[in-house]
């Protein structure tokens, strides 16, 4: 599937990860699934769902829904994970360590390739996955050696360094032909609206979900006073 350049919003993007995990467990029990079905799950509307979806073509047939492994394959497509995508972890401090030795959190669909570090006692370093943690100064030299060697394409990478490095760091990281980042740090990238960020900034979802946890108790407080 070509994706078109399109105005999508990041919610939408968010939306279709989670169908895509609701698919997967509900093929388990049945081939075929409505957008009622999906709405009822995903705690939203029948609408928001063919709307989500239709985004991106006409996959459903009306009247009867959606086949469970179609849909599966063509959002895998949409999300570019029918594929290896190849990764590199820049920070191999306790949340790069973390990343790399649990490789089932990154999903399907991605393989870290190399690992680095500025640290002289963990570069040289085996990792749990086999990969020797390398100088952050090779990047470069690294990345396109893959390329010319291998024909491997890296221009993805997990920033996993203390926020102090995460700006020089990521400018590094850009130079040498990264254009998509995931931020581990606290620190708000300043990039070229061609390169793609996304923030994982576990502390400020910790006060999102604060906020929503004394929120929810407070409407119950009121329904009960009612």
């Amino acid at each position: 599937m070509k994706l078109k350049k399109l105005e999508i919003s990041e919610r939408v993007v968010q939306r279709l990860t989670e169908y895509l995990s609701i698919l997967k467990e509900a093929r388990k029990q049945d081939n075929e699934i409505n957008s009622i079905e999906l709405a009822k799950i995903m705690n939203t509307t029948s609408a928001q769902v063919r709307k989500d979806l239709s985004t991106f073509g006409e996959f459903g047939v009306r009247g009867k829904g959606y086949d469970v492994d179609k849909l599966i394959e063509i959002i895998t497509e949409i999300l570019g994970i029918d594929k290896i995508n190849n990764v590199i972890i820049v920070g191999h401090g306790k949340m790069g360590e973390m990343l790399s030795s649990n490789l089932d959190v990154l999903g399907e669909g991605f393989k870290i390739v190399g690992i680095f570090d500025k640290d002289s006692n963990k570069i040289g370093k085996i990792a749990a996955n086999d990969l020797i943690v390398q100088d952050i100064r090779n990047v470069g030299e690294f990345i396109k050696n893959m390329k010319n060697d291998s024909n491997t394409k890296i221009d993805m990478a997990i920033l996993a360094v203390v926020k102090e490095q995460a700006q020089i760091a990521a400018n590094n990281l850009i130079k040498n032909g990264i254009k998509a980042i995931l931020n581990m740090t606290t620190y708000k990238l300043e990039v070229d609206d061609n390169i793609t960020v996304i923030n994982m900034d576990i502390s400020a979802k910790l006060q999102e979900l604060n906020f929503w946890r004394i929120l929810n108790s407070i409407n119950i407080e009121e329904e009960t006073e009612w």
